[in-house]
């Protein structure tokens, strides 16, 4: 089975579109606020900006100076020039540091996938925070419209930066292998049976009343 691009955009609003039903259209309108501001901060270039700040301040997340092409490890000549075919400048020593020949920078996609990734977090925890529960089944329907919206853009960001046009493919596991783990997920499924039986047994003991009180003189 082949996830093309539809399937994908449509999975992830499905799976959103449930959230939100369960989470209820309080907390997702919340979240879809924080989640449509972000991605459009980092559409207009929020992250282009943010990249160029931290770079001038020498934070560098991507250092480029080794594999800058205009700016080869060691100069672009055996004589230690800083560019390719040219000698070195008068008064220099002719060689090129790394943290001279060009300047470091951040990398505006991974900086902006984390912005992204970290402000959805964030958006689903202050909805789940300062949201109210569903109180009905209305809404819970009215969530669906937000959270498939969430979904929606959180599809348009994954494809446009993590996974760009890639299909997913799903392998489903063949007669041979499925046979051979039968046993072994009947022996587990047996197990967690007997541990629920034990903790709901040892539970239902300890919610029962005592069996003296106090009694009025």
């Amino acid at each position: 089975m082949t996830i093309g691009p539809v399937q994908f955009y449509l999975l992830i609003v499905a799976f959103t579109a449930v959230a939100g039903w369960r989470r209820g259209w309080v907390r997702e309108v919340i979240t879809c606020t924080i989640i449509l501001a972000t991605l459009l901060f980092l559409t207009l270039g929020g992250a282009d900006i943010l990249a160029n700040l931290l770079g001038g301040h020498g934070l560098a997340l991507v250092p480029t100076a080794s594999a800058h092409p205009l700016y080869p490890a060691g100069g672009g000549n055996p004589s230690g020039g800083g560019l390719p075919g040219q000698p070195p400048a008068p008064g220099t020593s002719g060689s090129v540091s790394a943290s001279t020949a060009c300047p470091t920078n951040v990398s505006a996609q991974a900086l902006g996938t984390l912005i992204f990734a970290g402000m959805t977090w964030f958006a689903y925890r202050m909805g789940t925070r300062f949201g109210s529960p569903p109180s009905s089944r209305g809404q819970r329907w009215a969530g669906v419209i937000p959270g498939a919206v969430n979904g929606g853009a959180i599809a348009y960001w994954v494809s446009r930066t993590l996974l760009p046009g890639q299909q997913i493919i799903v392998q489903s596991p063949s007669s041979g292998v499925t046979v051979a783990l039968l046993p072994l997920v009947f022996g587990f499924g047996l197990l967690a049976l007997l541990a629920i039986l034990f903790i709901a047994s040892q539970t239902s003991k300890g919610a029962k009343p005592g069996g003296g009180g106090s009694g009025g003189k």
